[in-house]
């Protein structure tokens, strides 16, 4: 995998999360069922991401397991400021 891919792999999972933190906080933040709502916007998202990633590299465990971490880390990177704002309202 070349330096390009992971570039725009690493920024559409960037870009993503800050789309749907963005959204978050404008529409669902305070609102009942924040949470249940922020799921429904973010696992289609993760999805969306997963397929545009799966289209750009090559089909390697190498690639594989790289998708794996910037999930993870992605996914921990949205988490946690989105738990933290649940717990305070």
């Amino acid at each position: 995998m070349n330096f390009l891919d992971v570039f725009i792999i690493i920024v559409l999972a960037a870009v993503l999360n800050i789309a749907v933190y963005v959204i978050f906080k404008k529409y669902f933040y305070g609102r009942e069922d924040a949470g249940l709502k922020f799921l429904t916007i973010n696992i289609p998202k993760d999805v969306i991401w997963l397929l545009i990633s799966l289209l750009i590299i090559d089909k390697t465990n190498e690639n594989f397991l790289f998708l794996l971490g910037c999930f993870v880390v992605a996914s921990f990177l949205i988490y946690m400021p989105i738990i933290k704002l649940i717990n305070k309202s």
